[in-house]
């Protein structure tokens, strides 16, 4: 992303004539999320400026889900399929503000390294949020490498007393924090030693995990931004969407919990398939897939691979051919659009330049 679209979706920056002052433009949603009165989720006015202000004695009845405005179901909540009052209750009133002023910013470093321009230096990232006295704060963290692999999964103790889990979408509950001593300060430095200023962090809402981490990184790849809504800004896809889309993948299934694992492989999996796309010379058309996949990284003498699960069979001869030969697409079974069937695999050896993460 350019700087100026990092400004617009309200990324923190440094100060361009103060580098160490840190600077980040709220934009439509932060300015109304970031107002001293708001309305909390059960559509009470609140005014945050009392110390006391998410106290109720009625508590805090609200939905889950957003109201629907269109086919048969028009009016009713996405939730519960009803008009009523609220279907979740919750003993404190909520914000959704981000306190990011209680905690100092940290900058990733230019470092020098051999491993600045090569895969094992691209990785994505996720948070999950729960409300606290002072608003959302970071409660998990999940960073991931272009592989799949796991570089670092933690969940966060908040610098305040937390109002709600919000267990129906950050999967977090009380005992998954019970014994957590890790704290924000931890996290900012295990990322430090991971990521460099060269490192390429992808992410949905890249912006709301970095103002969760009080960390400023300019490298950054936004699937929101990758996969514009169809109105422009600053209206965005939702990652459910998108996985489901492009992915023929389904996430965030019901009001179980996100899982910051899987979203962040489900970012990295976007890219990979909207690289894929955009470098064949052939109409590559929406993945059809039989089942959730995570593709796997294999580099080769002069181009990359990737794999899928290991009972994943593709059928011969539904394959994209190199872009040097004909070119053309028949989908007869589930077919990986990643990799060529296992048996012209061998075979697959066109003349591509340099992979994209050694550019």
């Amino acid at each position: 992303m350019n700087y100026a679209m990092m400004v617009e979706n309200g990324f923190p920056l440094p100060d361009k004539k103060d580098p160490d002052n840190i600077t980040f433009s709220e934009n439509l949603f932060s300015k109304i999320l970031n107002q001293p009165t708001q309305v909390c989720r059960c559509g009470k006015i609140l005014s945050l400026q009392k110390d006391d202000w998410y106290l109720d004695e009625e508590g805090c009845k609200y939905h889950l889900g957003k109201q629907i405005f269109s086919g048969p179901d028009y009016g009713l909540y996405s939730c519960c399929k009803t008009i009523s009052q609220g279907c979740a209750f919750n003993k404190h009133h909520v914000s959704f503000r981000r306190p990011v002023e209680n905690h100092k910013f940290v900058q990733t470093e230019d470092v020098k390294s051999e491993h600045n321009n090569q895969a094992s230096n691209i990785f994505s990232i996720d948070c999950e949020m729960a409300f606290t006295t002072k608003g959302l704060e970071v409660v998990k963290i999940s960073l991931i490498g272009v592989r799949g692999e796991v570089h670092y999964d933690s969940y966060v103790l908040p610098q305040n007393p937390i109002l709600d889990y919000n267990t129906a979408f950050s999967g977090v509950r009380e005992e998954h924090l019970r014994d957590v001593t890790t704290t924000l300060d931890d996290v900012q430095k295990h990322l430090l030693r991971l990521l460099n200023k060269n490192s390429i962090l992808i992410g949905h809402g890249v912006e709301n995990d970095l103002l969760a981490l009080n960390v400023v990184h300019e490298n950054v790849i936004d699937t929101s931004c990758v996969f514009p809504h169809e109105r422009g800004h600053p209206m965005k896809n939702s990652l459910k969407y998108l996985a489901e889309i492009y992915l023929q993948k389904i996430i965030h299934d019901g009001f179980k919990g996100h899982d910051s694992v899987e979203d962040a492989q489900t970012c990295m999996e976007l890219m990979l398939w909207k690289i894929y796309s955009e470098t064949r010379s052939t109409f590559v058309a929406q993945p059809v897939i039989s089942k959730p996949f995570f593709p796997k990284v294999i580099q080769s003498s002069n181009n990359f691979l990737l794999t899928a699960n290991p009972s994943f069979k593709a059928a011969f001869p539904t394959v994209i051919f190199p872009p040097a030969v004909l070119c053309f697409q028949v989908t007869i079974f589930p077919l990986n659009p990643f990799l060529p069937p296992p048996s012209i695999a061998p075979f697959f050896n066109p003349s591509i330049p340099k992979p994209w993460w050694q550019m």
